[in-house]
């Protein structure tokens, strides 16, 4: 067999996971240092005095940077299309209305500091200083999200009759099976390289302990992929392994397996007690009537000597902002068909990036049934049909009631085919998928929501997700303003898709806006 070169390895990453993955995976081995979290620009007091900063969008960069540039004095309006704060940060709980293009929900889940849904972002890596320097400083309280959890379950059609068996099982089982592999390789002296009789003892300890292998280095199931009947007052009876051809024939291996140990995905991962979107209420709340809502920009254009935007309001009253600087945090996906007068690269650079067509469904349940029936305490159970994921929440645990996400969609054929369906069809779909690890869901969960991205007026996607090479030319180029318009957002970060590459995008505008400014000022 062929080794497979380093550039090969990271060529497949990326087709598989994009550049997040890639990204992510560099970091990992060595080859993209990871630079230290310097925090948001240092801006001297009332060093923007005089000067006029017109933000479109009210999302998580835009935010960032009308709350950075306010506190060293320029004067900051922010306009965001929507009634609420965020942008894709959003929460849904009872009463609030979900408007896709052609249709329209209204949420009907019980009251409760619990009872919400993160339709959009719904985790912060611990590693994600600049998202989480915010929560710090505006007394956000953080609790563990829990993204990984071996009493969840792994289901998948083509393997093991299509019943649901445990993430422990089949980490644990599989680990096993490769140790037992590995130390018959290494008795027989198989390995590429002469290693000595020491050594050899002791890599033959090593994967005995990694894969709770027998003394005759056999594996025949262990405690850690547990048991059939739980030890309590007598010992307990451990449950044989399970078939390995089983766990090839299945999809578990492709990535699911492991991708609690990504470098994004690794606990601890967090959030904001009471719905992702206390960030974004917390951020409004500092920037206050800097905020526009219901304002929908139509224009945005260069001029001699500044900007100038044009947008409507709620009352469809159109009006034009003149500004020293932009900065637009409006994604490239509804950027592209706003009427401006971009340089001819920039244009190409925005309508190169395309958007992930995620899509998101949640549901009530009366009974914490994933708790009571099967020891679920937050995490995520992994099956090969449409929804995905099913998640468990990670708050309130042994409260009455609580918000199940039913279905985490990020293939865009399928989010695709989703968003084709009328609401009620997706919330079916999203039942009879579901009933595969919990033969009784269909009893258990109600009043369901369902949110696809691509029909989400203002966004049209869930996250920027370059194609081959476009990153390469386009990136460097957004990077810089176009004369005095700057660009923000995740989709001006290798983290797309995650608050923390907005934070970090808004960051950089600001401080080049600064720069200028302080040039300028000499």
């Amino acid at each position: 067999m062929r080794a497979l070169s380093r550039r090969r390895f990271l060529e497949l990453v990326a087709r598989a996971g994009g550049a997040r993955a890639l990204y992510c995976t560099m970091a990992e081995i060595g080859l993209l240092p990871l630079p230290a979290y310097a925090g948001p620009p240092r801006l001297a007091p009332a060093s923007g005095e005089g000067v006029f900063v017109v933000v479109l969008g009210a999302g998580i960069a835009g935010m960032t940077a009308a709350y950075e540039l306010s506190k060293a004095g320029y004067k900051v309006s922010v306009l965001e299309a929507r009634a609420r704060p965020g942008g894709r940060n959003w929460s849904i709980r009872r009463g609030d209305k979900v408007e896709e293009k052609e249709s329209t929900q209204t949420c009907a889940f019980e009251e409760g500091v619990h009872m919400y849904f993160n339709a959009g972002p719904a985790r912060i890596p611990h590693h994600h200083q600049g998202i989480l320097g915010y929560c710090r400083e505006f007394g956000v309280p953080l609790e563990v999200m829990v993204n990984d959890n071996r009493a969840c379950y792994f289901q998948d059609d083509g393997a093991f009759e299509g019943k649901p068996v445990s993430c422990r099982q089949v980490v644990n089982d599989s680990r096993g099976f490769i140790a037992e592999l590995l130390a018959k390789a290494i008795s027989k002296d198989a390995l590429s390289e002469a290693v000595s009789a020491e050594d050899k003892e002791r890599m033959l300890a090593f994967v005995r302990s990694f894969g709770a292998l027998k003394a005759d280095n056999s594996f025949k199931g262990s405690p850690r992929s547990g048991y059939r009947q739980a030890p309590g007052l007598s010992p307990g009876e451990l449950g044989a392994p399970l078939a390995l051809s089983e766990l090839l024939r299945s999809e578990f291996w492709q990535y699911k397996l492991s991708f609690s140990e990504r470098y994004d995905q690794a606990a601890t991962m967090l959030q904001p007690v009471g719905g992702m979107d206390r960030i974004a209420m917390a951020f409004a709340e500092r920037l206050g009537a800097a905020i526009s809502f219901g304002s929908v920009v139509s224009a945005l254009n260069k001029t001699e000597d500044g900007v100038r935007v044009i947008a409507r309001d709620v009352k469809g009253r159109e009006y034009a902002v003149e500004a020293d600087y932009a900065v637009t945090t409006i994604p490239f996906s509804v950027l592209a068909n706003i009427s401006n007068n971009l340089s001819p690269a920039y244009a190409s650079a925005i309508a190169a990036c395309r958007y992930v067509k995620a899509a998101k469904l949640a549901f009530q349940a009366d009974r914490r049934f994933w708790e009571e029936d099967h020891q679920i305490y937050g995490g995520i159970s992994w099956t090969n049909r449409d929804i995905t994921q099913i998640w468990y929440p990670s708050g309130a645990f042994h409260a009455a009631k609580g918000i199940v996400i039913g279905g985490y969609i990020w293939s865009d054929p399928i989010g695709e085919a989703f968003a084709r369906m009328t609401p009620e069809e997706r919330l079916e779909a999203a039942i009879r998928s579901g009933e595969k690890i919990h033969p009784q869901y269909r009893s258990e969960v109600s009043r369901g929501i369902a949110v696809c991205w691509g029909n989400v007026p203002h966004s049209n996607g869930a996250w920027a997700d370059w194609p081959e090479g476009a990153r390469e030319s386009a990136f460097p180029l957004l990077m810089e303003p176009d004369g005095r318009i700057h660009f923000a957002g995740e989709h001006i970060s290798y983290l797309t898709g995650w608050q923390e590459g907005a934070v970090l995008s808004a960051h950089h505008a600001v401080g080049a806006i600064a720069e200028r400014v302080r040039a300028r000022k000499g």
